[in-house]
C-alpha cells in the first residue's frame, strides 16, 4: 500500500487543509453516532431503566456483542478503554440489571468471565447491528479499492493517535 514510514511531527505548523476537514468530518460523525436516534428493543429498555443504567451502560454491551465468547473484565476494560475498577463497577451494575453474566475462570479463579445472557443476546446483537449500520453502509458505497485504502487510512490514524491510555 501507500502508506508512508511515521513521518516527523512538524512545530507550530498549522495543519494542512485537510487534516482541518478529516478533523471537522470525524467531529460530526462522532457526534452524530453518540446522539442518533436508535432505540434499544423494549425488553432491552426495560431492564436498563428498571436498573438505572444509561448510555455509559452502552460501551461493555456493545463490546460483549462482539464476541462469540465470554471476556475478562480486564479484557472488556481495555476494549472499552476505562479503568479496571470503573469497569468492574459497571459490569456489576449490568449484572444486577440481569444484562450480563458474571462468572468464576475454570482456569483462572481469580479472573471474573463477562458474557451476554442468552435471553438478550438477540436483543443486543440487534441494537449492534443497528449501531454499526451507517458504517457498513458507508463501506458498501465505496469500490474495493477505496475501501481498503478508507480503512488503511483510519488504522494508520489510529497508530498515529498512540494507545489507550493506560486503564
Amino acid at each position: 500500500m501507500g502508506v508512508n514510514p511515521v513521518v516527523k511531527k512538524r512545530r507550530a505548523a498549522p495543519p494542512p487543509a485537510e487534516a482541518r476537514e478529516l478533523a471537522r468530518l470525524f467531529a460530526e460523525v462522532a457526534i452524530a453516532l453518540k446522539r442518533s436516534d436508535r432505540e434499544a428493543p423494549p425488553e432491552l429498555r426495560k431492564a436498563a431503566e428498571g436498573a438505572g443504567l444509561g448510555p455509559r451502560h452502552a460501551a461493555p454491551i456493545l463490546t460483549l456483542a462482539f464476541e462469540d465468547q465470554a471476556l475478562s473484565v480486564s479484557e472488556l476494560s481495555q476494549r472499552i478503554g476505562l479503568s479496571l475498577a470503573t469497569t468492574s463497577q459497571l459490569v456489576g451494575e449490568l449484572s444486577r440489571a440481569g444484562l450480563v453474566e458474571r462468572s468464576e475462570d475454570e482456569s483462572d479463579r481469580r479472573r471474573t468471565l463477562v458474557r451476554l445472557p442468552d435471553a438478550f443476546r438477540p436483543d443486543i446483537q440487534a441494537m449492534l447491528e443497528q449501531h454499526i449500520a451507517p458504517m457498513q453502509r458507508a463501506l458498501e458505497r465505496l469500490s474495493p479499492r477505496a475501501r481498503e485504502h478508507f480503512l488503511e487510512g483510519f488504522r494508520v490514524l489510529r497508530e498515529e493517535v498512540g494507545p489507550p491510555p493506560p486503564c
